[in-house]
């Protein structure tokens, strides 16, 4: 089975501190992490109103087209690519789209793994303040099985 997940407004909705949490965990030098953070402290968003500019601050979101975006989405990304996943489940990533690819010979054993999955992924999402556009995700099964299971994403 193949369940291909499309996370929502990826970039838009990348938490700061998700990103901050995952650059202490690398092994870069101090002052590459510094100036990393450095790029996430004290951001603004200001825009012009009829009473004038109003601003607040920015606590997520990297900005399309920028340098930074694509690798501070992979280190959060990374997190989940590397969960120990069972021997027969693989997950992909390619920039907010994620593949899982599971195996197992019926049907019935499909289902469970395919399940728990779509839970430890759902956990991951729901740490980091992310959400799975349903509408954009989809299951293929590729089987000698006349149907496949019916797995759900948020029970």
């Amino acid at each position: 089975m193949i369940i291909s997940l499309d996370i929502q407004g990826a970039f838009d909705n990348l938490q700061y501190n998700s990103i901050r949490n995952s650059l202490d965990e690398i092994n870069f030098p101090s002052h590459t992490i510094e100036s990393l953070k450095d790029i996430l402290t004290d951001r603004k968003v200001t825009i012009q109103t009829a009473q004038g500019p109003v601003s607040w601050s920015q606590q997520q979101g990297c900005a399309q087209g920028s340098c930074t975006g694509p690798m501070f989405w992979n280190l959060v990304a990374n997190k989940i690519i590397s969960v120990e996943w069972q021997p027969n489940v693989h997950l992909q990533a390619f920039a907010n789209d994620f593949i899982f690819v599971i195996s197992e010979p019926t049907g019935a054993k499909l289902k469970p793994t395919s399940q728990a999955a779509l839970t430890k992924f759902q956990h991951w999402t729901d740490k980091h303040q992310l959400k799975v556009s349903t509408e954009k995700s989809t299951t293929i099964l590729i089987s000698r099985l006349v149907s496949g299971p019916r797995v759900k994403w948020d029970n």
